[in-house]
């Protein structure tokens, strides 16, 4: 079978494997489609600060059984399938707690073992996750960037509040629909993106703001009022969106770390200090999101078919790369059909 192969910095090379082989509690899908995160763009330049090179990418996934191992029960050679990436031990403090998404020894499939950028994938059965008949093949390779919103919304609490989501991205709008969908107040998204914010809005986000054209708080005042906002989700990965939050947040609220950071960032720590921010990280979901996210979807409640920017063929796998660079405005979710 072909797979990609990221060897380097900017580098993706194509070879030929064996087929696997699956084990008892496996099950091998023929890959359908691959999903390209943030994640993946900045293991791509060689910026991800938790993946090396070689890497076979591929966390974002859908595919059709075709094959099961002799113990897995409930799933069937022809359901259509997506799979939560995490190789978890079951036996560290964070699992024993329920926790696994932060194991100790926690390698995500795509990022530090082998993944889905292949024709066939061999997958741990306890992973698989079929899909309704509501979602088809494409939307089914975008429940786990939705399931990192859901989970990110249940690190605090929304129900009943403003939230502010910064950044309009795929993770940042994932996060914002979430919010919705766990019954916030309502919603304000930020960027500085008219096209991503009009996207938003397009998928049920009530408020958006171009915090190019006015400041944080001006947005935070004209979406919610003299109520001000409850609580920040922060989705780029950078110092300065940080401080926005850090200076237009309620004091005592929460504000929450999405997103990916590259380098180290300048953050206001005498504020957080002073005013008794909560500052909470998270990582990927356990499997109530994830499965949460595909009643979400399956529902309506969450949209992704908008999100979908541009399908690559599996042969043009660094021409997707070259597409997100030169178009990052309109590139959101880049699929590769394999």
């Amino acid at each position: 079978m072909k797979q990609a192969v990221l060897v380097g910095p900017e580098k993706i090379e194509f070879s030929e494997i064996e087929r696997p082989v699956i084990k008892p509690n496996e099950i091998l899908m023929k890959v359908k489609y691959v999903g390209i995160c943030g994640s993946d763009i900045h293991a791509y330049y060689g910026k991800h600060p938790f993946m090396s090179f070689p890497i076979r990418l591929g966390h974002e996934m859908s595919g059709e059984v075709v094959e099961v191992g002799a113990d897995v029960k409930d799933i069937q050679v022809g359901d259509l399938v997506t799979a939560m990436p995490q190789e978890f031990c079951g036996e560290c403090e964070p699992c024993k707690s329920g926790r696994y998404n932060i194991c100790n020894t926690l390698k995500v499939i795509g990022c530090q073992s082998p993944g889905a950028s292949c024709e066939y994938f061999n997958v741990d059965a306890a992973l698989i996750k079929k899909m309704p008949k509501e979602l088809d093949a494409q939307l089914a390779a975008t429940v786990e960037p939705a399931a990192v919103g859901v989970h990110a919304v249940r690190r605090t609490t929304v129900k009943d509040m403003n939230v502010v989501v910064i950044g309009a991205g795929t993770i940042g709008n994932v996060t914002a629909q979430a919010a919705m969908a766990e019954g916030a107040k309502s919603v304000l998204i930020t960027d500085l993106s008219d096209y991503r914010l009009e996207l938003a809005k397009s998928c049920g986000i009530p408020h958006a703001a171009n915090t190019g054209k006015m400041s944080m708080q001006e947005a935070v005042d004209q979406a919610f009022g003299g109520e001000g906002a409850d609580v920040f989700f922060e989705c780029i990965g950078i110092g300065p969106t940080v401080n926005q939050a850090i200076e237009c947040s309620k004091k005592g609220h929460d504000i929450v770390i999405v997103g990916v950071y590259g380098s180290m960032p300048q953050i206001n720590m005498a504020w957080v200090q002073d005013r008794e921010f909560r500052l909470i990280g998270t990582l990927m979901y356990l499997e109530k999101d994830f499965q949460d996210t595909i009643d979400y979807m399956a529902a309506g409640k969450i949209n992704m078919k908008p999100l979908v920017s541009k399908v690559f063929p599996f042969d043009e796998y660094r021409e997707a790369y070259k597409y997100i660079e030169n178009n990052k405005d309109i590139s959101l979710k880049v699929l590769i059909e394999v």
